[in-house]
């Protein structure tokens, strides 16, 4: 995208773009917490994956644009990446408030960006970053109320943002359809998994008659909605602004917990969000440079 220019119309319908998919994205995660209730958050993810695959497939009808060959490969480990990261990010926000697990989770972003660059800017922000995850943990220790297992959940989930990227960007030769097929991979991976911890029960029809709305209402609001929208708002905004709006995420996500979910942090947890969202403005800002 390297000297693209950009509209200021074009810019201001894209940022309106990201600011929907950034809400959209958090409604989805918190309303997915209802469903943990129900089925837990192995068959949670398993049901949003499903329902987001057969929102993409009607909408984006992918069998028209077939990958071929190797793109097959890339294809495949964009949707393991994906379901590999859902799952462990659905694990976290089971044990953790959103705002942190997010925070936390927005490490893998961060350091692709610093991997991809020699910027001491960039380095910087990685250690905010650093600082604010360590801000996050309770001064009295994990007796404190951290959980220890969210914690390494939501780092598992950075990790497997960080492979979503990498290979997303390598899939996205496919064009748009390349995040259908990856979300029918991610499926095939996350369904064997949710019936081995959770059994058949959540699937069979009497189950899914209770839950489908909203499973479908979160594969909607946390997969499909937010992708298409970032397809296009990619073509019209320049990549630097990008990464800044989307470094609203774990404030946005702190606000959702807040509003929907009743989940109150405290003075520290916020400054230990706000350093993640400073950090990730340093990095972005100056990657687009």
């Amino acid at each position: 995208m390297a000297g693209k220019d950009f509209s200021s119309r074009g810019v201001g319908t894209g940022v309106a773009m990201l600011l929907v998919s950034i809400t959209s994205t958090q409604l989805g995660s918190a309303s997915a917490r209802f469903l943990f209730a129900s089925v837990g958050p192995e068959a949670a993810v398993a049901l949003r994956l499903v329902a987001a695959t057969l929102i993409l497939f009607a909408v984006l009808r992918p069998w028209k644009h077939m990958p071929r060959g190797k793109e097959w490969k890339n294809v495949v480990v964009y949707g393991l990446a994906m379901a590999f990261m859902n799952g462990c990010f659905y694990q976290a926000i089971a044990r953790l408030p959103l705002g942190i697990a997010v925070a936390v989770e927005f490490s893998g972003p961060l350091l692709v960006a610093v991997c991809s660059s020699r910027r001491w800017a960039d380095f910087a922000g990685m250690a905010m970053a650093v600082a604010g995850m360590i801000l996050i943990l309770p001064e009295s220790g994990m007796e404190g109320g951290i959980d220890l297992a969210g914690l390494l959940f939501a780092l598992g989930a950075a990790a497997g943002w960080a492979g979503y990227i990498v290979f997303g960007r390598r899939a996205g030769g496919v064009g748009m359809s390349a995040a259908a097929w990856g979300m029918l991979a991610g499926s095939f991976a996350a369904l064997p998994w949710a019936l081995a911890v959770r059994g058949a029960a959540p699937f069979m029809p009497a189950s899914l008659a209770e839950v489908l709305p909203l499973a479908l209402f979160v594969g909607l609001t946390a997969s499909a909605l937010p992708y298409a929208l970032e397809i296009v708002a990619l073509r019209l905004v320049p990549p630097q602004a990008y990464g800044v709006l989307m470094s609203l995420e774990p404030a946005a996500a702190a606000l959702f917990g807040l509003i929907l979910l009743g989940e109150a942090l405290s003075l520290r947890q916020w400054a230990a969000i706000a350093l993640v969202v400073g950090a990730s403005l340093i990095v972005t800002r100056k990657a687009g440079k």
